[in-house]
């Protein structure tokens, strides 16, 4: 009833209103819109340049004239901070994804952990108090990198040992510097700037993962995510990210469900790779199959 009565006032008023203006009043100008800007698709060379881009801020950068890091042999998963058949599950995809992409899986179950993702109970605290710059966890790595995982923002934290090796894959031998604190943290100087003896091996990762946030995603979406942070030297996107990614799992309100076309293009890639590749071509190479895969997508979709 009330409804109505408010109806019937705003009718009286409308009336009078349109009574008070004059018969000769001209309507008022339309207000001006403001002009559409369309603007075109980037062309192929101009997608591939963002995406290059894009790899290379996700990539945590190899010290100068080393090839980028990745595993040299089958990963051994180990999962925990879930119940056994959700961390069953979340393994199981981890070395289903590794096999996929190139990077191979050890299977066996008394392999040596070469991956761990653990997911961290409420009671750990927030990300910022699992980790200091006195971790035995991190003692490894040099600085720069320890500084770097312990600023990385979100309920997550990982990181991988990496162990620089010759052609003959043996380590070179600690020099000046971090090695003298971190004897497993090796850094060498190539005899010249062509110099192709350098490999960076990954031997280890880890990824600890906040379980309050991990809490309404799927374990898939939380493999492939681990995935990702393990093979990967990688660090999670600043900002708006160019192209679809699993590593935003936790920053986008709507994440990918899985691995993307991007992801899978960022392994295969790096992996398919020589292992003293310069990482400019690696980068190179991940854009070029990125965009083969969006323009793949853009004909599958086509009527």
């Amino acid at each position: 009833m009330r409804r109505r009565r408010l109806t019937a006032g705003l009718t009286l008023l409308g009336a009078f209103a349109a009574a008070s203006v004059p018969a000769h009043a001209e309507p008022p100008e339309a207000t001006r819109a403001d002009p559409i800007i369309v603007r075109p698709p980037p062309t192929e060379a101009e997608r591939e340049r963002e995406l290059r881009d894009f790899a290379r801020a996700v990539i945590r950068p190899a010290k100068l004239r080393e090839p980028i890091a990745k595993f040299a042999f089958p990963v051994c998963v180990e999962v925990r901070g879930l119940a056994p058949d959700d961390a069953a599950v979340i393994a199981e995809r981890i070395r289903d994804n590794a096999r996929a992409l190139g990077v191979g899986a050890d299977d066996a179950p008394d392999c040596v952990p070469t991956v761990r993702v653990a997911f961290m109970a409420p009671a750990a605290g927030p990300a910022a108090q699992w980790l200091t710059q006195d971790s035995p966890q991190l003692a490894h790595l040099a600085g720069y990198q320890r500084e770097r995982v312990l600023g990385e923002p979100g309920p997550v934290r990982a990181w991988n040992k990496v162990a620089v090796r010759d052609a003959t894959g043996k380590a070179f031998r600690p020099q000046l510097g971090d090695q003298f604190r971190f004897p497993t943290f090796t850094e060498i100087e190539p005899l010249s700037a062509s110099d192709p003896i350098a490999t960076t091996e990954i031997t280890g990762a880890a990824v600890l993962i906040g379980r309050e946030a991990a809490e309404g995603l799927t374990l898939g979406q939380l493999a492939d995510y681990a995935t990702m942070r393990a093979l990967l030297g990688t660090g999670a996107p600043e900002g708006a990210a160019p192209a679809l990614t699993i590593l935003t799992l936790f920053s986008d309100p709507r994440p990918p469900e899985g691995l993307t076309d991007f992801d899978r293009a960022l392994v295969r890639e790096l992996y398919d790779a020589s292992r003293n590749a310069k990482p400019r071509r690696v980068f190179t190479d991940i854009a070029r199959a990125a965009v083969a895969a969006e323009r793949s997508d853009v004909r599958d979709e086509a009527p």
